[in-house]
């Protein structure tokens, strides 16, 4: 069972990459691409691939190209090849072709983007940061790295002549909505109670009177039947005073059981009268 609110969890089931979206958006927003055409904006907004260009409708093999053409392209001064909503460059799509196992035939369309780009958020430390394994800090300075537009702890561009597109503030705040998505979706620890489990107890004056009625019973059986015989033994009578003996004995056992019913019943009333 896991502890996600209604709400979220509808968000979750329409984006597959609902948890890490609120970092996603905001390198859309410092990149500067989504003040553009998003996932087909290219470097410099078309200056160097002879304008708009479809990239979602591309596949892998056909961005490689195109990207070739951007770094063989004079004008193009800053030698980036970066383009998508993430400004991906040829040298890392190609690392993560291979890493993936990428045929090159899959489409550069806003699912490949998104998957990519959590990859190198993943590559850069943010699932390390969400189980408490890399600092704050190291991260951020992490993901400076591969986002030019985002800014060191300090404030400032990880590279010299780039200037960041967002604040620290900002880089925190969306690490922290990622934080408490990724909270949301993680099971419950449910703790096993012990339970403990009365065992019922017979009230002192009832076990006495119990025990009274049924020591009563096993000291009369006892002394009528063997007992009685045994006696009559030991003080050496015939066995013509033996066999009388015993039918007396015989005699009061039966008397007994047939009165053992209304003794049982008098011990549950007595019981009862205990027990109020």
């Amino acid at each position: 069972m896991t502890n996600v609110l209604p709400g979220t969890a509808t968000a979750a089931v329409r984006d597959k990459f609902w948890v890490y979206r609120p970092m996603l958006d905001l390198i859309g927003r410092s990149e500067g691409t989504d003040k553009g055409r998003g996932y087909n904006e290219t470097l410099g907004y078309g200056a160097y691939t002879g304008g708009d260009v479809d990239l979602v409708s591309m596949t892998l093999d056909q961005i490689d190209a195109l990207q070739t053409k951007m770094l063989a392209n004079r004008r193009n001064k800053l030698k980036s090849s970066a383009l998508g909503r993430y400004q991906i460059i040829r040298t890392t799509l190609r690392t993560m072709r291979q890493q993936l196992g990428l045929t090159g035939r899959e489409k550069f369309d806003a699912d490949m983007q998104d998957r990519l780009a959590c990859y190198l958020l993943g590559q850069r430390g943010i699932d390390k940061w969400l189980a408490d394994r890399l600092k704050l800090e190291t991260l951020i300075g992490n993901l400076a790295q591969e986002w030019a537009s985002i800014p060191k702890p300090n404030g400032k561009g990880h590279y010299e002549g780039q200037n960041a597109g967002v604040s620290v503030s900002m880089v925190k705040a969306a690490l922290a909505e990622v934080a408490r998505r990724h909270a949301e979706g993680l099971p419950k620890v449910v703790e096993k109670v012990p339970v403990t489990v009365e065992t019922p107890v017979v009230p002192k004056e009832v076990d006495k009177e119990v025990k009274k009625k049924t020591g009563l019973w096993g000291w009369l059986t006892t002394i009528f039947g063997s007992g009685g015989a045994g006696l009559a033994g030991f003080l050496g009578a015939d066995w013509q005073t033996v066999l009388a003996i015993g039918a007396v004995a015989l005699g009061v056992l039966l008397l007994l059981i047939l009165l053992r019913r209304q003794i049982i019943g008098a011990v549950q009333d007595i019981r009862g009268a205990v027990e109020g």
